[in-house]
């Protein structure tokens, strides 16, 4: 019987990262090539333009531009960009995210309709920094890991 594979994305506004589990005792492995790193906060905070006034010297801000995008939104519609072309490929049967309450959010925006019947959970909590090791325990309520 062929294992089902599921991946687990941790992220968070600043990166993410895919680790896989193949079932009950298994583990959690981290994928290669699935790691994803937010653009820097300087490509997008490009500092509005100054116009003079129509009468005197005197020069003010102008609004920012209504176009634009926070880092962690570029973030999460690349990562399930790629996600998509994975689980086209069959590269993984079930999907967990893991992210904190506000790049959940993001994350379940960018969502595919094609991967929302893949979602088998979703924890609302910021695991980035966590030692591999440790992560089988956080999420022993969703998946015999």
């Amino acid at each position: 019987m062929k294992p089902i594979k599921t991946w687990i994305l941790i992220a968070d506004g600043s990166g993410g990262r895919i680790f896989e589990n193949t079932g009950p005792g298994r583990g959690l492995e981290p994928v290669e090539d699935r790691s994803w790193t937010a653009p820097l906060e300087a490509d997008f905070a490009d500092q509005p333009g100054r116009s003079f006034t129509t009468h005197g010297s005197a020069r003010h801000k102008m609004e920012v531009h209504a176009g634009h995008h926070e880092p962690a939104d570029v973030l999460a519609k690349d990562i399930m960009e790629e996600l998509l072309q994975a689980r086209r490929k069959n590269l993984f049967e079930r999907l967990i995210l893991c992210a904190p309450p506000a790049m959940l959010g993001r994350l379940r925006k960018q969502l595919p309709d094609q991967l929302k019947a893949d979602v088998t959970a979703e924890i609302a909590k910021d695991l980035v920094g966590t030692a591999p090791v440790e992560l089988p325990a956080h999420f022993a309520d969703v998946l015999a890991v």
